[in-house]
């Protein structure tokens, strides 16, 4: 039977708030870092995230790769790991995207103190975020609603400067053999199952109507 939405991402926080290092550290970069950019029209759309096992990684690269195929004859696209950004860069652009996973309800480091010391920046251009879950499961309207308000409502709570044009709820996907021992141990008595929740169909959808508001 499938877990509730939130239900399941309160139990997948559990697992960094009984070992909070978890969330907040790599072991030292993620092995699964993925940056590109596509050269295209002469406004720039900054696509930036963090990721801890390399989940929201892939979905910023499907992300990037929508913007690159559909937005490219009007925008540069440039998709940059967080700790690699160059923050004093973020003004060359004319809209950013933001994706974070979950972990116990907050994004994971590297976003958070992005917002803290560039949210002036940010608020400058056009933005939209995107949060990556573990399990979403029926992805009802009202789910989405609860998501939005949740995991983005309540973390842009510090910066009212910052209104996204969008927010996007998306799945993302793991593997035992990618947790830490505590994070494996966690999630097996939790009952979770190993799986790929990315939906292709669904970040098309969403990064094409992204971009038709940001640029």
């Amino acid at each position: 039977m499938k877990k509730p939405f939130s239900v399941l991402c309160l139990m997948l926080a559990l697992v960094v708030l009984l070992l909070p290092a978890t969330g907040y550290c790599y072991r030292e970069k993620p092995d699964a870092v993925i940056e590109d950019s596509c050269a295209g029209g002469a406004k720039k759309i900054l696509v930036t995230y963090d990721t801890k096992h390399g989940a929201t990684a892939i979905v910023a690269k499907k992300i990037f790769d929508t913007l690159c195929d559909n937005a490219s004859d009007n925008a540069t696209i440039d998709l940059i790991f967080v700790e690699n950004l160059d923050a004093d860069t973020i003004q060359d652009y004319d809209a950013i995207i933001i994706g974070s996973p979950i972990y116990i309800g907050k994004w994971l480091r590297g976003i958070n103190k992005l917002l803290k010391r560039n949210h002036a920046s940010i608020a400058q251009i056009p933005s939209a975020f995107f949060v990556t879950c573990t399990y979403i499961g029926e992805d009802t309207p009202e789910r989405q609603e609860y998501a939005k308000e949740t995991y983005v409502g309540k973390n842009l709570k510090d910066y009212p400067d910052i209104t996204p044009v969008d927010i996007g709820i998306l799945g993302g996907q793991f593997t035992f053999n990618e947790l830490y021992p505590i994070e494996f141990f966690l999630m097996k008595l939790a009952g979770f199952e190993e799986g790929d929740f990315i939906d292709d169909a669904k970040i098309e959808t969403w990064a094409k109507g992204a971009a038709e508001q940001l640029l």
